[in-house]
């Protein structure tokens, strides 16, 4: 009778654990899944509407360039729960882009879906090549170690470029970026780059950051700015016509550009 009461109690036990199992399995499912609605197809720098809606309400959404969301960029938590949420985006590489979304349900249950906008070239005008014309100090020395007759006590210089984007963000092109930066012309050679093979696309009057520096072999970075963060210079036509270069000049700091650039067709 011992064991028959022993036996009876652990089925029992089985019984109702399996029962409680199940009952929680119930309370985590969830058929929670984010929809994206915009549009597929979009020209170099136009900012993009994205409207993430929920078959159930949305506390939070996040976007990542990578699907492992290991370096997301742009995140949202919602004042209260909303059934849909728009953010904005801009692209300026051409072909397909993929962004990774990232919905959250008042339960924490997650739904990722691939935004994938398809990007062309439309009235982007190609930077083909750079020419820095003139910079305070140009000829002079910037290694001091090398005496006044050695050319190695040129500036070994080179640019980079900034671009505003557009990345979930609520309308507004939220953040700069480091867009392209040139390799290092040593001893100054002829401070023109050829830059024909490297798909840098600007939407027309879209404004485009530059700064310029000395690179030394130990990694110091003199300034050829003179303290001026960066400047800005674009593109546009002017008065109807398509300029094949541009030239930029700054006075304050001696500094002249020479920009080709290749409009559309």
């Amino acid at each position: 009778m011992k064991y028959k009461i022993t036996f009876l109690c652990f089925m029992f036990y089985l019984i109702t654990n399996c029962g409680s199992s199940d009952s929680n399995d119930d309370n985590v499912e969830s058929n929670f899944e984010i929809e994206l609605f915009y549009t597929e197809t979009v020209s170099i720098d136009e900012l993009v509407e994205v409207t993430i809606v929920g078959n159930e309400d949305l506390k939070s959404a996040e976007a990542s360039n990578d699907a492992s969301f290991d370096n997301n960029t742009g995140i949202s938590f919602l004042l209260e729960l909303q059934p849909s949420i728009v953010r904005y985006f801009t692209f300026d590489k051409l072909g397909l882009n993929t962004v990774y979304i990232r919905g959250y349900n008042a339960d924490g249950i997650v739904s990722v879906k691939e935004l994938n906008v398809n990007v062309v070239r439309g009235n982007a005008i190609k930077i083909n090549a750079i020419e820095i014309v003139s910079f305070s100090g140009i000829n002079n020395t910037w290694d001091d170690e090398f005496a006044e007759t050695d050319i190695n006590r040129l500036a070994d210089v080179f640019f980079l470029l900034r671009k505003t984007k557009a990345f979930f963000s609520d309308g507004e092109y939220n953040f700069n970026r480091d867009w392209f930066r040139s390799e290092v012309l040593e001893n100054q050679g002829n401070l023109t780059w050829d830059l024909s093979d490297e798909a840098l696309f600007v939407g027309p009057g879209f404004p485009v950051n530059f700064l310029a520096a000395d690179m030394d072999d130990e990694g110091y970075v003199g300034d050829l700015m003179l303290g001026r963060y960066y400047y800005s210079i674009g593109f546009s036509e002017d008065e109807g016509s398509q300029p094949e270069a541009f030239t930029f000049n700054f006075p304050d700091i001696d500094l002249e550009l020479l920009v080709s650039v290749e409009w559309p067709n």
